[in-house]
């Protein structure tokens, strides 16, 4: 048995980021990991990471494709094929090299890492069940044990022919016809690796648009540029009603607004994830469950004394970024009331900025223009494409648009929608006027260099008053 200061569950980058916080304020702190593959959660072993590795794959293969154009001599298009074998073990290897990141750090902040499955006890206790089970206590908990895929009943997945993400991440074969249900940020991003490594591609989603939780005009213009130029087969207001499972392929059933029939060789199933809470020992807590959920205040407490939970485990943005930053809130909170000179500050969840790295690539942060109106906001909007933008055209990727909603008296800026080149990167530029409450008048007058994509933004700024230089 040992004590601590802080004991962290889970090592994702909720977890890790939290241990990495409590070593540098002077705690003593460990970690707990189930997972024998080591540290780094779901984002680094099956999530983000790896994902990131597929699409960075399928984006130079289709690069490939246009060699010629760029005065790249000697490339066969019709001679390229998807090694996906090497591609499982690029992505293995990256995987590897960042684990061994987050040890080296808890080394160097000394924190001590458990092995095994923790489960609470009550009264700040923790069992860690490992090649032996031990009994540690703390001070102070967080529970960041993240999520998995959900699973629907009747479309379970079986690792052959319906998969999850998870099984997505280590194929080595490339599925003749894949059907995706889900249009959210995981199915979006399956579909744009799969199709563009040579896979036909069906896309399903229940709502009305793709990505339903950006903007309506951003959906649609996701859903314009993937069927065109994948000629991917996207049926909104959908749903597959029923799987018949063979050996060789899958035939879907779908029922709404585009029915019928599928004959696929795989199927995504990717409508979400689901808290990992059930075995961790709550009810030996005051803490308050719903859905599997954590209930949190601003600082990420529970109503257990000392007991705080972060991630994909309360209800908030189920994003990377936003764990590490309510890890560190809530160490920080800890830690204040340990003693230490720690001055925690509550997330401002309406600035959490959004990224989907399908291509084209989505990055949003703010209101979009149905929830601005939906509080009342009198909205003005401005959108400009990338089209005549000279890096856009330079980089090969003159698609998209940004979109900016602004207040329409004070001109002050309540969300940026972008769906073009380096949208992930450029939404950052966009976190950053948003914290500085900044007005279109002022954003017309910032200066962009040229040529950048970020040229973009002032002209999208002058759109909102029907006066952009570039059109």
């Amino acid at each position: 048995m040992a004590n601590f200061d802080l004991l962290v569950i889970g090592s994702g980058p909720g977890g890790y980021i939290a241990a990495v916080r409590a070593g540098q304020l002077g705690l003593s702190a460990a970690i707990v990991e189930k997972d024998p593959a080591g540290l780094g959660g779901t984002c680094l072993r099956r999530g983000c990471i790896p994902a990131k590795t597929w699409l960075e794959s399928a984006h130079r293969f289709e690069q490939m494709q246009d060699a010629a154009e760029y005065g790249i001599d000697g490339v066969d298009p019709k001679g390229l094929r998807a090694n996906l074998d090497a591609i499982v073990k690029r992505k293995n290897r990256i995987v590897l090299k960042n684990g061994k990141g987050i040890e080296y750090l808890m080394k160097k902040n000394k924190v001590q890492v458990l092995k095994g499955t923790g489960k609470l006890l009550g009264g700040g206790r923790v069992e860690v069940k490992g090649e032996t089970t031990e009994v540690h206590t703390a001070k102070k908990i967080i529970l960041a044990t993240g999520s998995v895929p959900r699973e629907l009943p009747g479309l379970e997945s079986d690792g052959k022919r319906v998969l999850n993400s998870d099984h997505l991440l280590d194929m080595t074969e490339l599925p003749s016809h894949l059907v995706i249900l889900g249009g959210g940020a995981i199915g979006v991003e399956f579909a744009s690796v799969f199709a563009r490594l040579g896979s036909k591609v069906t896309l399903v989603e229940l709502m009305d648009q793709l990505l339903p939780v950006e903007d309506e005009a951003i959906g649609l213009e996701l859903e314009k540029i993937l069927a065109k130029t994948y000629k991917m087969d996207i049926r909104t207001k959908t749903k597959i009603a029923k799987l018949d499972r063979a050996a060789d392929k899958v035939v879907c059933h779908l029922e709404g607004a585009k029915p019928g029939a599928i004959e696929a060789s795989h199927v995504l199933i990717a409508v979400g994830r689901g808290p990992v809470t059930a075995a961790l020992g709550l009810e030996s807590t005051k803490a308050v469950v719903d859905k599997g959920f954590v209930g949190v205040d601003k600082y990420l407490q529970s109503a257990e004394p000392g007991l705080y939970a972060i991630g994909d485990i309360v209800k908030t943005p189920m994003l990377a970024h936003v764990a590490s930053d309510e890890g560190i809130v809530a160490v920080e909170h800890a830690a204040q009331a340990l003693g230490k000179d720690a001055h925690p500050h509550p997330i401002a969840y309406d600035r959490v900025p959004g990224c989907t790295y399908c291509d084209p690539e989505v990055g949003s942060v703010g209101l979009t223009e149905k929830k601005a109106k939906e509080l009342g906001y009198e909205v003005a909007t401005g959108t400009f494409p990338f089209m005549p933008m000279a890096k856009a055209n330079i980089v090969g990727e003159p698609h998209g648009f940004i979109k900016i909603v602004s207040e329409k008296k004070y001109g002050e800026i309540l969300g940026i929608h972008i769906i073009g080149p380096k949208a992930t990167e450029l939404v950052a530029s966009s976190v950053a006027l948003l914290a500085g409450e900044m007005t279109v008048e002022a954003l017309i007058a910032t200066m962009y260099p040229h040529p950048t994509l970020n040229e973009v933004f002032p002209e999208a700024a002058r759109a909102v008053q029907g006066r952009a230089l570039n059109m």
